[in-house]
């Protein structure tokens, strides 16, 4: 299986929210809109946070147009957002450009348009007047414009020096993941696998899963790094356990082939078995090859050790 480079939009759009709404120094009626919101009354949230922003407030109109969104507080109405988003950015608010950009990227109330998403983008990279923000999200999504060439042409280099950026301002893991693969695979930059694995080991620190595969693959193709299948098992389990069929598919093969710590079929099967049901097709030829050698006590065994796991958690 080929690796991945993440393309996780949505997920900045979650830490901007985040951000935003929990920032302090807001005059009221929108701090009143902000304690509404934190203690879970988003209706009431809305509310106040419309008058604000019908009174000029650019983060009230960048609330008012997360909450459309998101559908807090109020319906969910993509075009109610673009037109608050909107009016936000025209006042220099940096996080609703970046939002902007997502909503052209995804065609979700404006009509789909990745030129005009990566104008967004690169207004949401500009220095923002009245403080700082998370602007390494906004990095990251320019940068996958550049590597994918949506919007603009296809340029491996500008890719690397905004994933490098988004690093620099905050730490981003689907960056960090991005600039690992960009070494590992040569594509803007010189191929350098002791380069790529720092990167990817930073992204799988911080619990992001693409990294963990990818930094598990290193370990088990001993490239970068002595080969280590007891490493790659701990990584592709962090992982599986977050619900990556790939992971799970591996995690399988290392416990049928005696790989890792143990040998275990029964352990091997109940692998596959997740990894099947999330769609994995490689997973399902390796059940029906463990079919033939395991008694349907351990088949059994094996389904019973995968009902009583945990569901997948999100690092």
């Amino acid at each position: 299986m080929q690796k991945q480079i993440s393309l996780r939009l949505s997920a900045g759009l979650a830490s901007i929210l985040l951000v935003s709404l929990s920032a302090a120094g807001f005059a009221d009626p929108f701090t009143e809109s902000r304690t509404a919101y934190e203690s879970g009354h988003y209706e009431e949230a809305a509310k106040l946070m419309l008058l604000a922003a019908g009174q000029g407030n650019a983060e009230a109109q960048y609330g008012a147009a997360v909450m459309y969104e998101h559908g807090r507080g109020v319906s969910q109405d993509f075009q109610k957002a673009v037109e608050w988003y909107v009016k936000a950015a025209a006042q220099g608010s940096a996080p609703a450009a970046n939002n902007l950009g997502y909503l052209y990227y995804t065609g979700l109330g404006v009509s789909q348009d990745d030129t005009r998403a990566f104008q967004w983008y690169m207004k949401a990279v500009q220095p923002e007047e009245g403080g700082a923000w998370n602007e390494s999200i906004a990095w990251s999504n320019l940068g996958n414009m550049y590597y994918w060439g949506r919007g603009v042409s296809k340029n491996y280099q500008k890719a690397h020096e905004c994933y490098l950026k988004s690093v620099q301002k905050n730490g981003n893991p689907y960056a960090e993941n991005n600039l690992g693969f960009l070494y590992e695979h040569g594509l803007g930059v010189t191929a350098d696998y002791a380069r790529a694995m720092k990167h990817y080991r930073a992204a799988a620190e911080m619990g992001y899963s693409f990294a963990q595969e990818n930094l598990a693959i290193m370990y088990e193709s001993g490239r970068g790094v002595m080969q280590n299948y007891d490493e790659a098992f701990q990584w592709y389990r962090k992982s599986a356990l977050q619900g990556s069929s790939f992971a799970q598919y591996k995690l399988g093969r290392i416990y049928e082939l005696g790989l890792g710590p143990t040998m275990d079929l029964v352990e091997a099967y109940k692998w596959y078995l997740s990894a099947q049901i999330r769609g994995d097709r490689p997973a399902q030829e390796s059940l029906r090859r463990l079919e033939t050698v395991l008694t349907p006590a351990q088949i059994n065994e094996a389904k019973q050790r995968l009902s009583s796991m945990p569901p997948p958690s999100h690092e």
